[in-house]
């Protein structure tokens, strides 16, 4: 027997009820026996029961008075009537009280057995289709990846928990809505409904790589494969879209190409600031050799005078350009990071001397006390500083928000209310050289971000808020310590 049912059998003749008892256990089932309708009401109640055979006339009552009784003790159980006494109307009764069969006495053993295999497969099924049911559900909880479905016009049928984790999306603020203007960026809507489109046709779109927009506006780098869902007549009636979340793979890969690239121009870089300041000393030595040949010619020393202010910027430049190339060695200690960059607003004042300028705080109060090289974070927040005074006309409004995150990290968010960064500002300023100004060498950015490296926290810009510039956020760990 492939299915085992625990089947009740209510029937008050002990004849009968001891041949269909002895029948039904050959074939592997198990069975409970009641010889009235009260007996079995306890029966139903203390026993999981799967298949009902039911005497249609009973000493305490009649099937037609207790099949709707019985369907609301056992809900999932199946019902066989069985009756020495055959009308039409009686028949029609008990199926519309959901009898699943009408069997007449005296029993056909063939016939009895023919039903209950019937009924025992088709709960085998259910069971199966049961269980693949929940095997999949619990795929879709608990799978570290996106599982998407979508209708023919690209509206949201279905995605799972892992979905709503990464992106801060809720499913039923999002049924039936359009996937591609609720969680795209703007930019690649089209491009990406082009591979909705495909898919449809059921071209192959697998492993292409776009991004999603979550709930806060941030963007998430996702690995698709696509299909199609069809039904019984093959017709496609949805694209299921899995995903695998890519975008600390991604970034991990652009850190590791850009310390080797980094490395290699730091090389390149220091060999060149030696020669480059040895040849610089010799222009100054030169310089100040040729001064005290010109005292009575203050014509020709003005113009020395304006190239030693070249060679000294051009000295600037290059001690920009060493301070890059070279490692950096943390010197930690315990202080408050609200003081670091109060203190270097302090020493901007003369950059922003006669200028409306003001800078604003917002601070938790927990979390602003920790170690770090204070030096270097003196030079992360004057770049970003002199970054917004240059980039912001009158007036300058400079906000800086101190926040912890549990217990692991500080996140600082600096925003000024200046023109902001387009895309390739925002994607590009963390490379080496490059730069908006028409003066220096655009390694600032470079720098602040290996310091903040270097401290193993992360920064990055992200989206504009309440002043409308740029924004750039900030992590730093709370137990940094010494390599």
């Amino acid at each position: 027997m492939e299915y085992e049912l625990t089947i009740l059998l209510v029937e008050d003749d002990p004849d009968t009820r001891g041949n269909l008892r002895d029948i039904l256990e050959i074939d592997g089932h198990r069975v409970l026996v009641a010889p009235s309708m009260a007996m079995a009401r306890e029966v139903v109640v203390d026993d999981q029961v799967g298949l009902i055979l039911l005497d249609r006339h009973l000493p305490d009552g009649s099937a037609d008075d207790f099949l709707p009784e019985l369907h609301g003790l056992a809900p999932d159980a199946e019902v066989i009537v069985i009756t020495g006494y055959a009308d039409m109307e009686s028949t029609i009764a008990a199926f519309r009280e959901g009898a699943v069969d009408y069997i007449l006495k005296p029993i056909n053993p063939e016939v009895l057995r023919k039903s209950v295999a019937r009924i025992a497969k088709r709960r085998q099924i259910e069971g199966e289709l049961v269980r693949e049911q929940q095997f999949a559900d619990e795929i879709l909880e608990t799978a570290e990846a996106v599982v998407l479905v979508l209708n023919l016009d690209g509206k949201i049928m279905r995605f799972n928990p892992y979905f709503e984790r990464i992106s801060g999306w809720k499913l039923s603020d999002c049924l039936g809505k359009d996937w591609f203007d609720v969680c795209l960026p703007s930019r690649d809507r089209a491009t990406i409904r082009e591979v909705f489109l495909d898919t449809k046709q059921d071209i192959d779109t697998s492993g292409s790589i776009h991004p999603i927009l979550t709930r806060d506006g941030h963007e998430r780098q996702i690995r698709w494969s696509n299909t199609t869902l069809k039904d019984d007549q093959a017709d496609t009636y949805a694209v299921l879209a899995v995903g695998v979340d890519v975008t600390d793979l991604l970034a991990a890969q652009e850190r590791a190409l850009r310390s080797e690239r980094l490395a290699t121009i730091g090389h390149t870089i220091t060999g060149l600031a030696h020669e480059s300041r040895n040849a610089l000393q010799r222009i100054q030595a030169g310089l100040e050799m040729l001064e005290l040949e010109l005292d009575d010619r203050p014509e020709a020393r003005r113009d020395v005078d304006s190239i030693q202010r070249a060679t000294h910027d051009l000295n600037n430049l290059l001690e920009e350009v060493r301070s890059f190339a070279a490692p950096i060695h943390l010197q930690l200690e315990e202080t408050s990071l609200p003081e670091i960059w109060r203190r270097v607003w302090r020493h901007l004042a003369v950059s922003r001397d006669g200028r409306d300028a003001e800078l604003t705080e917002v601070l938790d109060g927990e979390g602003c006390r920790m170690r770090l090289d204070v030096l270097r974070l003196e030079q992360v927040f004057r770049n970003l500083m002199e970054n917004s005074l240059a980039a912001t006309e009158d007036p300058v409004r400079i906000q800086i928000e101190c926040q912890r995150i549990g217990t692991d990290f500080v996140r600082i968010l600096l925003s000024d209310n200046g023109p902001g960064l387009n895309i390739e500002q925002r994607e590009k300023i963390f490379e080496p050289f490059y730069t908006t100004k028409s003066t220096g060498t655009g390694l600032g950015m470079s720098i602040v971000a290996r310091i903040i490296e270097a401290h193993h926290g992360t920064i990055r810009v992200v989206k504009q808020k309440q002043l409308g510039g740029a924004v750039f956020e900030l992590r730093l760990p709370l137990t940094l310590r010494t390599s």
